[in-house]
């Protein structure tokens, strides 16, 4: 198996993997297939070197997986803060694939200045949910019915992970 940044070149297979969850679950909330357009601008929305990072994993040339790291919310407050994705594709699951991005992802955000990494996983999702415990997230709470998908409510968990306890930052009392 291979763990590498995305490129342009896995524009496809990404958006193979995409529209497989959109068309056939409920872990994302997207309705209509994405376009290529759409998938080469978000390959293209990573950095190689900064805090959002977009890993592939492939076997034998096959794209079975990807991890990502993103902007948790366009506002300053959260930029010591990333949302995380991870898939696999359709018969890749229990193989280790997820656990090797996981591992290779949080390896590549050692070091930047980042101090939680949250995920919302659709229920029901054991699987998904045991191995962002395993990684060291926490359970935040549920978002409960908070979200529609051909005519049916989702719940999501939502759980969080530190990162680096030296980016904390040391925040003075309002109160003296």
């Amino acid at each position: 198996m291979q763990i590498r940044p995305a490129t342009a070149e896995d524009c496809e297979a990404l958006l193979k993997l995409r529209n497989h969850y959109i068309a056939e679950s409920f872990a994302v909330f997207d309705e209509e297939p994405l376009s290529a357009a759409f998938v080469s601008g978000w390959i293209a929305s990573f950095s190689v070197s900064g805090p959002y990072r977009l890993l592939v994993a492939t076997v034998e040339g096959q794209l079975c997986g990807f991890a990502s790291s993103q902007a948790y919310r366009n506002h300053p407050a959260f930029r010591q803060t990333v949302e995380t994705s991870i898939y696999t594709a359709p018969g890749q699951a229990r193989k280790g694939i997820g656990s090797a991005l996981y591992a290779a992802l949080f390896s590549s955000l050692a070091g930047h200045q980042l101090h939680r990494a949250v995920v919302g996983i659709a229920l029901p999702n054991d699987a998904s949910v045991n191995l962002h415990k395993k990684f060291g997230f926490a359970e935040v709470g549920v978002f409960n019915e908070y979200a529609t998908k051909r005519g049916r409510y989702i719940s999501s968990v939502w759980l969080q992970r530190q990162l680096s306890p030296s980016a904390a930052l040391r925040l003075a009392s309002p109160m003296g």
